[in-house]
């Protein structure tokens, strides 16, 4: 990584030296400008550069690891993706990756197999095996051919509910859980070997609703798509209960469905904002079901000088360069939580008398 086109931190700015920091490095990630597995520059370079103690720079390395993106190898550096390959051993625990398109240093994929490799390092003589991509199907039958005393398989979604039904099913002697969106009718349909942890879509956008609230907005816009997409659809769900809830209308006008607009999600965001202006000109906020259309939406604002007048609020996709590129807050997945409830799940599965269980999310805020 060539530090010397960085851009530089912003003393003026409320944000922490730290978090700025953290922010910088984690675009140059995401824009690929930092191979996979290659080593990030040394904390005094960093330092040096951004002209900030080695304390704070190891504060914005700490929360790239935290987060997924990085992890240290000792006396060696701090490098980009989870630390994982196939058949990686470490203090007893065994995780097996599926190394198919090097899933394990997906966007989607990373913060939960960084998660789930911490957590398992906790316990003794752990083998786990995670699979996930559209090769997981094929990735697993050769797995369970290869290994013996699998404590339990964790499925990292974007799997159609249907194929993960056919692979469960041709393994009931392994216990499997699925971290994913949520499921129509999964209590019900789930063999006696599969659970789930699934990110609560309603309660986020009841989240997101109620901050908004809480800072003094009313007139309050949504921008939606997808609207036969159950997830989006319980969004939306939790959005208005906290509405009723508080006491405040939300008017029905104001709730801009953008599968009209036959162009890409992020242009969508662009021509909703406009639509919803052409509704009600003095609006405080906009709901976006995700953070492609929230990314538009703020292009939107910034075009016509408006960034500071309208609060624009996503849902994570699992794409964090967009709220952090675009400075908006966002309804975040809890990867660390479903992570670690899946382990417990697999080590102590008479302590989940249900199926499924259900993790809150946490909002990030600008």
């Amino acid at each position: 990584m060539d530090t010397d086109n960085l851009p530089k931190l912003i003393r003026s700015s409320e944000e922490p030296l730290y978090l700025q920091l953290y922010r910088i490095l984690l675009e140059q990630i995401l824009l690929k400008n930092i191979d996979t597995a290659e080593k990030l520059p040394g904390m005094k370079q960093l330092a040096a550069y951004f002209n900030v103690s080695t304390i704070t720079v190891n504060q914005a390395l700490d929360k790239l690891i935290e987060d997924g993106y990085c992890y240290r190898r000792p006396k060696k550096g701090t490098f980009i993706g989870s630390g994982g390959s196939k058949g990686t051993e470490q203090n007893g625990t065994i995780i097996l990756y599926n190394v198919h398109e090097r899933a394990e240093y997906d966007l989607v994929a990373m913060p939960f197999y960084t998660h789930l490799r911490q957590n398992s390092e906790m316990h003794e003589q752990i083998n786990l095996l995670i699979i996930s991509g559209k090769q997981a199907e094929k990735q697993l039958a050769i797995q369970m051919k290869l290994q013996e005393n699998i404590l339990g398989v964790v499925l990292i979604g974007v799997l159609e509910f249907s194929s993960v039904l056919r692979l469960v099913r041709n393994y009931p002697q392994h216990n499997f859980v699925l971290l994913n969106y949520q499921y129509t009718d999964f209590e019900r349909l789930a063999p006696s070997n599969l659970r789930g942890v699934f990110h609560d879509e309603f309660s986020g956008g009841y989240l997101a609703a109620s901050y908004l609230i809480a800072e003094g907005h009313r007139r309050i816009g949504v921008l939606h798509y997808g609207v036969n997409d159950e997830n989006y659809l319980l969004r939306l769900q939790g959005f208005r209960q906290a509405h009723k809830d508080h006491g405040i209308p939300l008017a029905e006008s104001l709730i801009c469905n953008t599968d009209y607009f036959s162009v890409l999600p992020e242009e969508r965001g662009h021509k909703g904002m406009t639509l919803l202006l052409e509704r009600e000109a003095r609006l405080d906020a906009v709901f976006c079901v995700n953070d492609i259309l929230a990314a538009g939406a703020m292009h939107f604002l910034k075009l016509n000088s408006k960034d500071e007048k309208i609060r624009i609020i996503g849902y994570d996709n699992h794409l964090p360069e967009l709220h952090i590129a675009n400075h908006f807050s966002t309804v975040e997945i809890n990867s660390a939580a479903m992570s670690a409830a899946a382990i417990r799940m697999l080590l102590h599965p008479a302590d989940y008398p249900c199926k499924q269980l259900f993790v809150a999310p946490r909002l990030i805020h600008f």
